[in-house]
């Protein structure tokens, strides 16, 4: 796999696990190679008026499209700082919604709202793949923009960039910025292909990344339903590798995940674990389920292979003291 040098998610969001990963320079823009956008034209053309800007009480949060009569699909993240949501639909009329269910692990949402949208909801592909080398339209609110198209081609598929997002995605040359999550990408038919969720900076250049919808059918029917699903966490900010420097700093041998801060009523909290918020030496975590853990990429690597309801097993370090202690994996708190 290329290596990621930085990888935003596509609107401000404070994360208390999920940070902004940089591994290196913090290039954010260049300019790739695009697909001829004659036949997406047309199709933008046909399906921009069923696109809108989902905002909350501090603004503009990102991008979301009608898919049936009174449901828009957006990215989690959009809406994971909570309601109340307005939707500005592409007649400059608002409109509220309320959120209906998601699926954080696949960064989708689904909203209803009692707004007629301006044109005929978007078809949504879930029977077809994404192919390398399809041409590509996003339509988003990134740099300031309302509804705007971006063209671009798939360049990846089962991408799987960092732990802090979703696994399985699409990568694309799509010149896609901040406010431009949950925007549709949609192929020559005008079928949406899947959800904009991400860019980043690779050693092959600039790209952005979608949730695709292939075999979806019925995740999207449960979150229809109502259906809630989170990542599983153990509740902590600010967790960090044990680096030589560190570890001499603190007294401790190197290697491991320092705790940082355990967040009130998480699973590290009830598992006994202890921050720096103990006013002592935190707590370094160094295995889950009987993995190594040098890093918190690492760490929320292995937390994540389990889901919320899950036990596992972490080994910590207390000061010259090592144990095994349980933690019973939930949803981040206050979520």
């Amino acid at each position: 796999m290329r290596r990621l040098w930085g990888l935003l998610l596509l609107v401000p969001l404070l994360l208390a696990l999920n940070a902004l990963l940089t591994r290196g320079p913090s290039v954010l823009w260049a300019e790739p190679a695009q697909a001829n956008p004659e036949v997406l034209q047309r199709v933008y053309a046909r399906a921009h008026p069923a696109v809108l800007r989902i905002e909350g009480p501090e603004g503009g949060r990102g991008t979301g499209f009608f898919y049936a009569p009174g449901l828009v699909l957006t990215a989690y993240h959009v809406v994971a700082e909570g309601e109340p949501f307005t939707l500005l639909l592409a007649n400059r009329t608002r409109a509220e919604a309320r959120l209906l269910g998601f699926a954080e692990p696949l960064d989708l949402a689904v909203l209803a709202t009692g707004a007629t949208p301006p044109a005929s909801p978007l078809p949504l592909e879930t029977a077809r793949r994404p192919q390398v080398g399809e041409a590509l339209l996003h339509i988003g609110n990134g740099r300031g923009q309302f509804i705007a198209p971006r063209y671009g081609r798939v360049v990846g598929l089962e991408v799987s960039p960092s732990a802090f997002l979703p696994q399985g995605l699409v990568e694309t040359s799509l010149p896609l910025a901040p406010g431009d999550s949950g925007g549709p990408l949609l192929d020559a038919e005008g079928r949406v292909l899947g959800v904009a969720v991400a860019i980043g900076q690779t050693e092959a250049g600039f790209r952005s990344y979608f949730t695709p919808l292939f075999g979806r059918g019925e995740v999207l029917s449960a979150l229809e339903r109502g259906e809630r699903t989170y990542w599983p966490y153990l509740g902590l900010r600010g967790p960090r590798a044990l680096t030589p420097e560190l570890a001499r700093d603190l007294g401790l041998p190197p290697g491991g995940v320092v705790v940082g801060e355990v967040v009130p009523g998480g699973a590290a909290q009830k598992a006994g674990l202890r921050g720096l918020e103990s006013g002592g030496v935190p707590d370094v975590i160094l295995e889950v389920n009987g993995v190594s853990v040098n890093g918190f990429e690492d760490l929320l690597r292995e937390v994540r292979r389990y889901q919320v309801g899950d036990r596992v097993t972490l080994t910590v370090r207390r000061g010259a003291e090592v144990f095994q202690v349980e933690a019973l994996l939930s949803p981040f708190p206050g979520r």
